[in-house]
């Protein structure tokens, strides 16, 4: 295996010009709102400038109670900016799989209680450290800083091992399916988490206290905007934020931070419960909670959301 350091691209044929456009297909979704990236620049240092288009009003991560944009797109433009670097600085080719194995943003206080606008217009990307196998990515590791204009408005980063279709039906053989789904536990009311639509709520009541249920609807939209054999990434850290509202008991609460690790997949057949403690002390007028999923595997991805006020009040 060979470990690169500093972003260093793979010259390869077919990698991306100095500018481009970028195809759709490369940021791994079908829907044109869900598309947050637009243009590529690789800079001669290594680093990667990529021009950022949030929608007025994301399907699933919809604006918050003061009319700003939710901080969570955050999530998935670093999300978003990995598949393209993969694709157009290391000649990924589409198809392969991604491996997510971490995911984290944050929203500087003096940003978010400034009641500022958190729309970046580009990401900053760069590769600290990645790993080739045979000459092709295997892993990497991006750090984004996402600015609108001069101005510092969120940080973010994660890391992904990338794998071919033929290595994925390996590690994931088919899973029998079920003659019919299960039904979806009845979801807690959406006033609870902050949803308008009992659709986008993706938490349930266990019965027990300090614990929740996971409930996803394989016809959502958004959350499955392209097949998959298990729960996307975006539904467990949307369902991280609403379990960390539903435990403080602030439904109106935006997520300015989040730190989401994922150990192994989440099963669509199988039950999942995530349960919620207090985390660390963040910054004044902010409350942290350690969110947990669970399958019968184990711990299958944990998550740190930091909660702050939608405006620039601190929470009470």
């Amino acid at each position: 295996m060979t470990v690169l350091s500093g972003a260093v691209p793979i010259p390869a044929e077919g990698v991306a010009p100095a500018q481009m456009t970028i195809p759709q297909q490369y940021v791994h979704r079908n829907a044109d709102d869900d598309v947050l990236l637009s243009h590529f620049t690789a800079d001669a240092d290594g680093t990667y400038r990529i021009a950022v288009r949030w929608p007025h009003a994301h399907a699933l991560f919809a604006p918050t109670a003061d009319g700003r944009e939710n901080p969570m797109l955050m999530a998935e433009t670093v999300r978003q900016c990995g598949a393209v670097v993969s694709h157009l600085a290391y000649d990924a080719p589409l198809g392969q799989h991604f491996l997510l194995w971490n995911l984290r943003y944050e929203v500087p206080d003096a940003i978010h209680t400034a009641g500022l606008p958190l729309a970046p217009t580009e990401a900053v990307v760069r590769c600290p450290e990645v790993r080739l196998r045979g000459g092709k990515l295997s892993e990497f590791q991006l750090e984004v800083e996402l600015r609108r204009e001069s101005l510092l408005i969120g940080t973010g980063a994660c890391r992904a091992t990338c794998v071919s279709a033929a290595a994925y039906r390996r590690l994931r053989p088919p899973r029998p399916r079920p003659a019919a789904p299960a039904p979806l536990p009845a979801p807690l009311p959406p006033a609870q988490v902050g949803r308008d639509r009992a659709e986008d709520v993706l938490i349930a009541p266990s019965g027990r206290p300090g614990a929740w249920l996971l409930r996803v609807d394989q016809d959502h939209p958004v959350i499955f905007d392209s097949q998959s054999d298990h729960v996307p990434g975006r539904a467990l850290i949307e369902a991280m934020r609403q379990t960390a509202a539903a435990a403080t008991g602030r439904p109106h609460a935006v997520a300015p931070a989040l730190d989401a690790e994922f150990h192994r997949y989440v099963e669509l057949d199988e039950p999942c419960t995530l349960t919620a403690e207090p985390g660390p002390a963040p910054s004044p007028g902010r409350a942290s909670v350690r969110v947990t999923l669970r399958q019968s595997a184990g711990p299958a991805a944990t998550g740190l959301v930091t909660l702050g006020a939608p405006g620039p009040d601190p929470l009470p």
